[in-house]
């Protein structure tokens, strides 16, 4: 088994520093193989947030890997915004805006969704769709993991936007095989199949809230441990509670003949 951390809209600039060293105890505790972070390292995409944010990565250590979210782009630097939006990012975060890294039985996608024209809507590309389609394809009898900040499926209670371009995806990957979505932006919890038109539940979508951001929205610190297989993935929630994160559900998935199925919730008391 291969052993994830999916943490996401860590907000350098907004966070909350009481977390930061339970989030790090808890994320060395969870002993994974690979650290994703899905967006949304700083608030504010500027220099004095990025530092802080890279070193907090850099102490998990752990190896990572992460993509950019909307707030890792320049707001008000119009200039910078249009001509070179990921200079920062690139310095302190990684110059790769797509990283894949492959671990075996388990290969990691990462896909940039920022839309440097939009301030928060996301936008994934014709070109991603194929990439990251033929990733899939590729990796029949391992499991792949598409690491996006921006979700591809948003519940009717949600106001924000649905990016361009997410249902073409999602209709696309699914013809290529089962697969995992780990996404973030929406600051809260959500982990189920993304049932398509036509019956098929290729797609398992994990949104994780914000690991450290005090813009909370009503829902707790927390972040997502992932045990993968070829054809199964056990998510493990861990929330922040007295300044400390602890296990509150763990959910098992085994791909069946039509894909994603539920095998049971644990709920932590």
């Amino acid at each position: 088994m291969i052993r994830l951390v999916q943490i996401s809209d860590l907000h350098f600039g907004r966070e909350d520093p009481d977390l930061l060293h339970p989030l790090r105890a808890a994320i060395q505790n969870a002993d994974p193989d690979l650290v994703v972070m899905a967006g949304d390292f700083v608030q504010r995409a500027r220099a004095s947030q990025f530092r802080p944010a890279a070193d907090f990565m850099n102490s998990l250590s752990r190896p990572w890997v992460g993509v950019p979210g909307n707030h890792d782009i320049p707001l008000y630097n119009l200039l910078l915004r249009a001509v070179d939006p990921f200079r920062r990012y690139r310095r302190w975060i990684c110059k790769d805006l797509d990283p894949t890294v492959d671990l075996g039985d388990v290969k990691v996608v990462g896909l940039n969704t920022t839309d440097r024209w939009a301030h928060q809507r996301g936008r994934v590309s014709e070109r991603d769709v194929h990439r990251v389609g033929d990733a899939i394809s590729s990796h029949k009898g391992g499991l792949t993991v598409i690491a996006a900040h921006h979700p591809f499926h948003h519940t009717p209670d949600i106001e924000k936007n649905l990016m361009v371009g997410a249902s073409k995806a999602l209709e696309h990957w699914a013809q290529c095989g089962p697969h995992v979505i780990m996404s973030g932006h929406l600051h809260q919890w959500l982990v189920e199949p993304f049932v398509r038109r036509k019956g098929a539940d290729m797609t398992l979508q994990l949104h994780c809230g914000t690991g450290l951001s005090t813009r909370r929205r009503g829902h707790p610190n927390d972040f997502a441990v992932l045990d993968c297989g070829p054809a199964e993935v056990t998510v493990t929630r861990m929330v922040a509670e007295d300044r400390e994160f602890r296990r509150s559900a763990r959910t098992r998935y085994l791909v069946g003949d039509h894909g994603w199925e539920r095998q049971g919730t644990q709920i932590e008391r």
